[in-house]
């Protein structure tokens, strides 16, 4: 049985329910975080399933900077946002702190 429509929330308002339990005009608008970017929106789940465990096997679950083997993070040599690509050839593992201190590098580069 299908169900029966909802009427707004907002007091006074009869109008039938859109998104939120509110009508069109009274519908928060989208939030801007709720949508991918569009580099993200490139990203594949092979990522996670293939590139992600080979570069991290072909690393020696070590960090290719300093050798850690706790706290690993794959990391893309070239960030998909300078025009990198989510392939092998742009992976490498890294612990957090040198990923962390690598992003800070990135970010101040032009």
């Amino acid at each position: 049985m299908p169900r029966a429509a909802s009427i707004c929330y907002v007091q006074g308002c009869t109008s039938r329910t859109v998104r939120s339990g509110r009508c069109g005009v009274h519908a928060p608008p989208e939030r801007a975080w709720a949508r991918p970017s569009a580099r993200n929106q490139l990203r594949d789940s092979a990522w996670e399933r293939r590139v992600r465990p080979r570069a991290l096997a072909r690393d020696g679950f070590a960090c290719v900077r300093c050798g850690a083997r706790e706290g690993l993070e794959v990391d893309h040599i070239t960030p998909i946002a300078k025009g990198g690509t989510w392939t092998l050839d742009n992976a490498q593992t890294l612990c957090r702190p040198c990923h962390s201190a690598k992003t800070q590098r990135d970010r101040t580069k032009p």
